[in-house]
């Protein structure tokens, strides 16, 4: 595979996620529903992780936008609220429903602000940080198959 720039392989990450959701909604029964939310609740886990851990200290650095940040860091924080209800409960349409459309706004961000800004910023390496994000993925997800 040719290596990714950052926001390349972060967008990937959240069409895969969107994908996943449209799964869960059209899936008919239960066993397929938990399914999806365990793949689900750990894509999102994974990709969260790479964010904090290597994407937002980077662009943080680089841009100074703390504002854009700690919204970005309070979406992860409720993101992961919801994923531990479902975990607990396996299969829950509303509280998916909700997961669903906190992830959808949080991915409008980055798409219009964040990853725009990450784009034009000098002395942000994007192709730098796409290995570095690649291989704590690989990292999490060895830890962790899905």
């Amino acid at each position: 595979m040719a290596q990714q720039d950052a926001v390349t392989l972060l967008e990937d990450d959240h069409i895969q996620v969107e994908r996943l959701f449209a799964q869960y909604k059209s899936a008919g029964d239960a066993t397929a529903k938990r399914m999806l939310t365990q793949r689900i609740c750990h894509e999102l886990s994974v990709h969260t992780r790479i964010e904090e851990e290597i994407f937002y200290p980077a662009f943080r650095q680089a841009t100074g936008n703390d504002a854009l940040l700690q919204d970005a860091e309070r979406e992860h924080r409720e993101a992961r609220e919801l994923i531990a209800k479902l975990e607990a409960k396996q299969v829950d349409d509303r509280v998916m429903l909700e997961l669903e459309g906190a992830i959808a706004h949080h991915i409008g961000d980055e798409r219009q602000k964040m990853f725009p800004q990450a784009r034009k910023t000098r002395g942000l390496d994007l192709l730098q940080l796409g290995q570095q994000l690649e291989q704590r993925k690989s990292e999490l997800l060895a830890g962790h198959p899905a």
